[in-house]
């Protein structure tokens, strides 16, 4: 093979991989958009039911649809960002996030509340971090909700607003103004029935790799 037809390959294999990082990267960083505002989600719901909604996201870097489902305290969101399927599971029982990428069957863990600047998922720890008053009683997407208003400590972390179904006692809306900006999340057609606990485990056939280092994260 000529010289020039190797620099040619080299050349496209490396703007593929480059544009490939920054694809992932990309994710990566709406993932850290999307941790914080679901994590505090998961402080304020304790032994809620079993559910699936559909979930909308709504923050400065766009807004994006997909699936939730609750089991007990445990939590998997899976959305298409960027036209790539990304699965997030968060064990509550393990005190692990795992970040699944289906595409190119990896996967990326981290310890739920492991930095100072997240909030942990202990709603104990979360009331001494913060200040959490009632605001009053709503109706959001058919069901009768408590609304929260949360102040954290440390002003750089911000507020968040949060609406608890009394029935679920668990969040169906939470709106946060953060260190990532402003940032909504939200539930509906949301359907109470059981779900499988194979939903909260990482399927075979996937390889873990390294959590990149960002602002307010810690990788495992």
């Amino acid at each position: 093979m000529k010289p020039k037809v190797i620099f040619e390959q080299i050349a496209i294999g490396l703007k593929k991989g480059e544009s490939m990082i920054k694809r992932f990267m990309s994710r990566v960083e709406l993932f850290g958009a999307i941790f914080l505002i679901t994590v505090m989600l998961l402080s304020v719901s304790v032994n809620a039911a079993d559910i699936t909604a559909d979930m909308i996201h709504k923050s400065s870097m766009g807004s994006f649809k997909g699936k939730m489902f609750l089991k007990g305290d445990n939590l998997r969101q899976e959305m298409n960002i960027r036209g790539e399927k990304q699965i997030t599971i968060f064990r509550k029982d393990k005190g692990v996030v795992w970040i699944l990428m289906p595409g190119q069957m990896i996967y990326m863990e981290m310890m739920a509340g492991s930095h100072k600047n997240m909030a942990p998922v202990d709603p104990d720890e979360l009331e001494k971090i913060g200040k959490k008053k009632f605001i009053g009683k709503e109706k959001v997407n058919g069901y009768m909700c408590s609304k929260y208003h949360y102040t954290f400590n440390d002003p750089s972390m911000g507020a968040a607003t949060y609406w608890i179904s009394e029935k679920l006692n668990f969040p169906v809306k939470m709106e946060m103004d953060g260190p990532s900006g402003p940032m909504v999340m939200e539930y509906q057609n949301i359907q109470e029935k059981t779900v499988s606990d194979t939903l909260f485990n990482i399927p075979s056939g996937y390889q873990k790799m390294s959590m990149p280092i960002m602002p307010g994260m810690q990788g495992q």
